[in-house]
């Protein structure tokens, strides 16, 4: 039903947004906040860089307008896209775009700060934009699951947990891009790659656990038992089992304890990519499931 483009909007749109949402939270969390009268503006900490954001905000941008351009060349008439923007109803899909939108802004709001300098800019605004970031990114991440409940054309995609399972896919990502734009400052970023290591660890995990619950809860339903076993015995299950359990989940787990357990930021770079491998074929299986 779907081109190989909706696949990669799902994950270039989820995972963007994953990113931006991880990013705000590391400054809104992490941050240290200049208290000093006269000076609005952010006072990051030596971890919380400023080369940390721009490289985050990067990676989050460009995945965010990739992720767009892919939903815009799917489409039979792009222009759609605008009209839906411009005419919104009450829909999902005007939900969507206007959220996706919202997050595309924020992020190039706030990597423009990052790369231009803070000192310049209000501390109350670049609190307001990451918590709308925050805001943004997490509709968006949830959106894209929430986008396949309601086409429904696969019985499989009707569960409501498709969407929960999407946004720890997608934040697991956020935390590994997080974790690439501070692995080139390794040596002065130790506590906050331990920190994202952690959490992405922590996802990885939940995501285990939703991706059972949401297999175990689909097998029991009239109409997506059948869907279930085609994705995990059919034909083409290696690649649920190789490409997304085997590499997105427990490669990047044993790494990140690994880097635990010794420091060694070389395990954090290997665990990247994996995390990126496994998250993109987490929605090819979902969405070609009838296929398989």
């Amino acid at each position: 039903m779907f081109s190989d483009s909706i696949i990669w909007y799902l994950f270039l749109g989820g995972g963007g947004a994953g990113a931006v949402t991880v990013l705000a939270l590391c400054d809104l969390l992490f941050g240290r906040w200049s208290k000093r009268p006269g000076r609005e503006r952010l006072a990051w900490t030596q971890e919380l860089s400023t080369p940390f954001f721009v490289r985050g905000y990067l990676f989050a941008g460009g995945a965010l307008v990739l992720g767009t351009l892919c939903l815009l060349l799917d489409l039979a008439h792009p222009e759609r896209f605008l009209y839906v923007l411009l005419y919104p109803t009450a829909s999902v899909l005007t939900f969507g775009s206007y959220v996706l939108s919202a997050t595309v802004a924020c992020t190039v709001a706030l990597g423009a700060i990052a790369l231009f300098g803070s000192a310049r800019t209000p501390l109350a605004l670049i609190k307001a934009l990451e918590v709308a970031a925050v805001a943004c990114g997490t509709a968006t991440m949830v959106y894209t699951g929430v986008l396949l409940a309601q086409i429904g054309f696969i019985p499989l995609w009707g569960s409501p947990l498709l969407p929960v399972l999407f946004a720890c896919s997608s934040l697991s990502v956020g935390a590994a891009c997080a974790l690439a734009g501070a692995w080139p400052e390794a040596a002065a970023t130790g506590r906050l790659m331990r920190t994202l290591s952690r959490a992405d660890a922590a996802l990885i995990a939940c995501e285990a656990v939703v991706l059972v619950a949401y297999l175990a809860l689909a097998a029991g339903v009239q109409g997506q038992g059948a869907a279930v076993e085609a994705l995990l015995q059919g034909p083409e299950a290696w690649v649920f089992w190789i490409g997304f359990v085997g590499v997105g989940l427990v490669l990047p787990l044993a790494l990140d304890a690994a880097f635990a357990a010794t420091g060694a930021s070389s395990l954090v770079a290997v665990a990247v990519p994996f995390v990126l491998v496994g998250g993109f074929f987490l929605r090819y299986c979902i969405v070609n499931v009838q296929f398989v």
